[in-house]
């Protein structure tokens, strides 16, 4: 991990994050400009324009320090606990239904993608 392949990958990840803010204010529509980056990235690291030892350094560096990224959460939920305690039924309620329902939803596209490739693979 050498600066300048930080400063490379740093560079490339503002670029996209920019070309994908223009979009959205071009467009005008209301599309979470971060994402739309994302998918950019993930198209132009599928087609190979973008190879993946450009950016793997700064995305392992920003992985790392994720964490303090979640730090104004935690002072958010300190700063608003008793509105989270008088909602806490619905609050776990809710996280136990979504979990459960992506957890079956993953599980079931798995299924359908492990039985098309069983069946793709006996003809």
């Amino acid at each position: 991990m050498t600066p300048t392949k930080l400063l490379q990958g740093f560079s490339i990840l503002l670029l996209l994050q920019w070309v994908s803010t223009e979009i959205i204010s071009f467009l005008g529509i209301p599309f979470p400009a971060p994402l739309l980056g994302m998918l950019i990235l993930t198209a132009l690291l599928c087609t190979g324009v973008v190879k993946e030892k450009y950016i793997e350094d700064i995305c392992g560096a920003l992985i790392d320090k994720m964490a303090l990224l979640f730090l104004p959460a935690g002072v958010s939920m300190i700063l608003y606990l008793d509105i989270i305690k008088a909602e806490l039924l619905p609050i776990s309620l809710t996280l136990v239904i979504s979990s459960l329902v992506i957890l079956c939803s993953t599980a079931l596209v798995l299924e359908m993608l492990l039985r098309k490739k069983e069946k793709g693979g006996q003809q």
